[in-house]
């Protein structure tokens, strides 16, 4: 069946006798995101931050798996890029230790990537290609406190943002050897002060491939924001394994 839907498209997008290189190309790759989060958020001014903290450990012991959507589209050098996350964590932590005031987090993030690409490098053993784009970004933050005495005893706090960056990247992968099996990953910058002060964004695979049209992955993302607009602060880091599944068609 997928086969069939393939080649249907094949043939409407494809002009007849088209060579490889004026193909379009799709890959559609979703991955499980064990996302560790460590940062900052604000309370209540002129109360000082209150910290997320969860390690890329305890989000795989407690099962608290993000998800993402990677799709591409390229025909030559030319290339469209999208990719969905969405994120849920929850942590639990002593704030206060003087106060004996505990503080339960949570933080749900959703980022949404359409970035253009242009090849740089192509040829059997690797590619290379730069790509520039906008994140949109979806943040919620609930901070419940509990325990302890003072302003913030039995608080809930509720704060959400969103708001747009524009970014710039590198992506690629290596072949290694002739057994199937490759490196690949991206780095991205953006922000610059648009809305976020700045972010990055970097992902490491080791993939096999099993077939023409089917790999699996195995690697580690980090994403580092730093979003600050005097009535909500972002300040946090989220990282952790992702196992992945791309189809190429």
């Amino acid at each position: 069946m997928k086969t069939a839907v393939a080649s249907a498209l094949a043939t409407l997008l494809l002009p007849a006798g088209a060579t490889a290189a004026e193909r379009w190309q799709f890959a559609l790759s979703p991955y499980a995101w064990l996302a560790g989060v460590d940062g900052k958020t604000a309370t209540i001014p002129p109360l000082p931050e209150a910290p997320i903290e969860i390690s890329p450990k305890e989000a795989l012991e407690d099962t608290e798996v993000g998800y993402m959507l990677v799709m591409t589209a390229k025909k030559g050098r030319h290339g469209l890029l999208a990719d969905l996350v969405y994120t849920d964590v929850r942590s639990g932590l002593a704030f206060v230790d003087a106060l004996n005031l505990s503080l339960d987090s949570v933080s749900r993030n959703k980022m949404y990537t359409l970035a253009y690409s242009y090849e740089l490098v192509g040829n059997a053993a690797s590619t290379l290609d730069a790509f520039a784009g906008v994140r949109y970004w979806d943040v919620d933050t609930r901070l419940q406190f509990s325990g302890g005495s003072g302003a913030l005893a039995g608080r809930r706090i509720d704060n959400g943002e969103r708001w747009l960056d524009p970014m710039l990247g590198l992506k690629g992968r290596r072949a290694l050897g002739d057994a199937g099996f490759f490196l690949g990953g991206s780095a991205a910058v953006g922000g610059f002060e648009a809305n976020s002060e700045v972010f990055f964004d970097g992902v490491l695979n080791l993939g096999y491939r099993w077939s023409d049209n089917v790999e699996t992955t195995l690697g580690y993302r980090i994403v580092d924001v730093e979003y600050d607009n005097s009535a909500f602060l972002y300040d946090v880091r989220q990282e952790g394994v992702t196992l992945g599944l791309s189809w190429r068609f």
